[in-house]
């Protein structure tokens, strides 16, 4: 029959207390960091076609506008088109838009939809 080896405290050797506490700090680090290295490519992506889905309002918005200075300039109609969806125009300067930005050869619009601005400069 084997012999039972004693436990010697003062054998490096023998002493295997604590690795499985060592092995779940490691295997948690390496968990976080793909979770982080997964998170800082995906999120940007997410984001940009969020942007982009708000692109299209904003470019809708901005090319209501400039239909309306060309049919404003031919026609003398001055109602604003209304956007339904929320999203707003406004002209190169910020300000409201009127006949009196459509009434040269060229016309400024920017399109704004939840916080994507999208312009467009159309010369008539």
């Amino acid at each position: 029959m084997p012999q039972k080896k004693d436990y010697n405290p003062d054998s490096p050797i023998s002493d295997n207390r604590g690795v499985a506490l060592i092995l779940a700090i490691l295997t948690i680090g390496v968990l976080i960091t793909i979770v982080l290295t997964l998170s800082a490519i995906f999120i940007p992506k997410i984001r940009l076609s969020k942007d982009t889905r708000n692109s299209v309002g904003a470019i809708y918005a901005a090319e209501s506008a400039i239909e309306w200075c060309i049919y404003n300039k031919r026609n003398g109609v001055t109602l604003l088109p209304v956007m339904a969806n929320g999203a707003t125009y406004t002209d190169i300067s910020g300000g409201a838009l009127d006949a009196s930005d459509c009434s040269g050869s060229s016309a400024k619009i920017i399109g704004n939809y939840q916080g994507v601005t999208r312009a467009f400069d159309v010369t008539f």
